[in-house]
Parts: C-alpha cells; structure tokens; sequence
C-alpha cells in the first residue's frame, strides 16, 4: 500500500482510496483505478478474514482496531503524499505527529497483538485502539533511526522530507 501512495497513485487518487479505506466500504471502491481496486479488495478480504478466524478462534471481535490500525496509516500516508505534492516541509514537531504511524508500527504491533497474546479485555483492546505511548514511542524511535538511513539520492528523486530536514 506504501508504493500506492509513493509511486503509483496521483493525489485525487489517493483521497478516494483513503476514503475508501476508512469506510471500509466495498462500493467506495468504484470509484477507483484498476489496480487500487486491487489493492483495496485484497485488504479489506484479508483483514475480514483475519477477523472472522480471530472470533472464531479466540472469541474476541477485533475488526475495529484492524479498521482503524489501516484507516489511519492511509491518512498518515495521504499526509504525507500532500506534504510532497505542495512541496510543504512539516515542523518537526507536525512531521513526527504523522511519521510515528506511516513508519507502519502501530498497523504491525495491532496485528501481532491480536494473533499472539492470549489475554484479551476489552481495556487492551481499547488501549492499541487508542496508540498507547509504548506504540507511540517505539514507533517514533524507529522513524527517527529508519530517517537517519535516507539517502540523498531518495531526496532528490522527491521523497517527503525527513525528520533532519524538517528540524533544519
């Protein structure tokens, strides 16, 4: 879904996939080109099923941190796409606001959380619903670290700007 947003898709594109997303909406995908109809179809698919084996399995409804997990690294990605195409350089401040979610940490530790941990309330549920500091702070480590590797190379062919650029 990240090249969907880096490469492929153009910003109209991207607001409807976005849309699309956090509606989790089949019939919003109508509105989409081919291959995000793909992409989008193959998601949804993917994340129902693991909810529906999660509730059979494990008694437990986690369909809305799933949904909300995806719906907010699209926005986090959208961000991000609209950042590059006005050439707007975020604060440090806005950047790492949006960076700790596209760095797709809180999409993976939900996912991991759910099909690992046996101990489920509706508290912990809540908790990775809501990003909870730990999610929060190793997330934000790793973009800051993953930053330091960018290369000149990825900024000139017109990668968002990075944490070091956006501190200068």
């Amino acid at each position: 879904i990240d090249d969907i947003y880096d490469v492929y898709g153009t910003l109209e594109e991207l607001e409807l996939f976005t849309n699309a997303v956090d509606r989790w909406d089949i019939s919003a995908m109508e509105q989409l080109p081919y291959y995000m109809k793909l992409c989008f179809l193959v998601l949804v698919n993917s994340i129902n099923e693991m909810a529906l084996d999660a509730l059979k399995e494990q008694e437990v409804d986690i369909i809305n941190s799933l949904k909300k997990a995806w719906a907010d690294i699209c926005k986090s990605y959208l961000l991000e796409a609209k950042w590059l195409s006005t050439g707007y350089i975020p604060t440090v401040e806005e950047y790492i606001d949006n960076a700790w979610i596209s760095m797709s940490v809180p999409v993976i530790l939900v996912h991991a959380y759910h099909f690992i941990a046996n101990a489920k309330t509706k508290d912990t549920l809540g908790s990775l619903e809501e990003y909870n500091n730990i999610i929060r702070c190793s997330s934000t480590i790793l973009r800051l670290a993953d930053d330091l590797g960018t290369s000149t190379d990825e900024l000139k062919r017109g990668d968002v700007a990075k944490s070091i650029q956006c501190y200068m």
